[in-house]
């Protein structure tokens, strides 16, 4: 009970005295001292602020303070006050909005580029990839005979689209018309769509495009990868692709 009356509101030595209050009926300080183990001020405070909260009354009998708390109900009214007070806080914000968004657009988005190194960096993009929770727009590599494309063809992609499968995430790939196979192969997963590009348009590179990131990917004996985040790039790499989308094959 004393964590709900806590996330209610209340300090943890309001809570202990509320609750103490409730066992022992109309008492004096000195009694709610002695079951609640607190220090004599800790509880005078709690109890002022109680009051003031309008969860606790007192009375004066022979020259003696003595407390009692409230009906239980009276937190309703409490809630009722918090609401209006976050009702009220909501409408001076919507007010201020408009100019914050203002502000934000003036500044415009903050570029941010991360270079990734080696089979580890490699396997770092991929996971940011699943991470974002978005569809994934590829423009496959038409050279894949390179031994780190090699290493994670065999270890990493295969994980790599079962998370993707098992997450839901949509997958179009773009690949040259000499990885047909592949394409046929990308085509029979879930959630995956894959066309052929005349070789021309690919590049021993891979680009991939999801959310408002651009990875791209240099595949070699030592391969790196660059990550873009950038609405305005991301949204001009995506018309890029469905532009490919559109004259490749499947």
């Amino acid at each position: 009970m004393q964590e709900i009356l806590e996330k209610s509101g209340l300090s943890r030595n309001e809570a202990k005295v509320y609750l103490s209050l409730l066992d022992l009926g109309l008492t004096s300080s000195k009694a709610i001292i002695e079951k609640t183990k607190l220090h004599r001020q800790l509880v005078y405070d709690a109890l002022n602020i109680l009051i003031e909260k309008g969860l606790v009354s007192f009375s004066i009998q022979s020259n003696r303070k003595y407390f009692k708390a409230l009906n239980p109900k009276n937190f309703l009214n409490f809630f009722e006050k918090k609401e209006q007070k976050v009702k009220k806080e909501k409408e001076e914000f919507q007010k201020i909005l408009p100019e914050l968004i203002k502000k934000r657009e003036r500044i415009g988005e903050k570029q941010e580029t991360t270079v990734y190194l080696g089979n580890k960096g490699i396997k770092s993009l991929l996971c940011d990839m699943l991470n974002q929770n978005d569809e994934i727009l590829t423009i496959g590599a038409s050279e894949i005979k390179a031994e780190a494309f090699r290493y994670h063809l065999k270890f990493n992609l295969p994980l790599f689209h079962k998370i993707r499968k098992k997450k839901k995430i949509p997958y179009k790939i773009l690949l040259s018309e000499d990885l047909k196979e592949r394409a046929k192969e990308l085509d029979k997963l879930k959630y995956t769509q894959a066309k052929i590009l005349k070789k021309e348009f690919t590049s021993n590179s891979s680009t991939n495009i999801y959310g408002n990131k651009v990875s791209i990917i240099l595949w070699g004996s030592q391969p790196f990868g660059v990550l873009i985040k950038s609405k305005e790039i991301s949204e001009s790499q995506r018309k890029h692709f469905y532009l490919l989308w559109k004259i490749a094959k499947k």
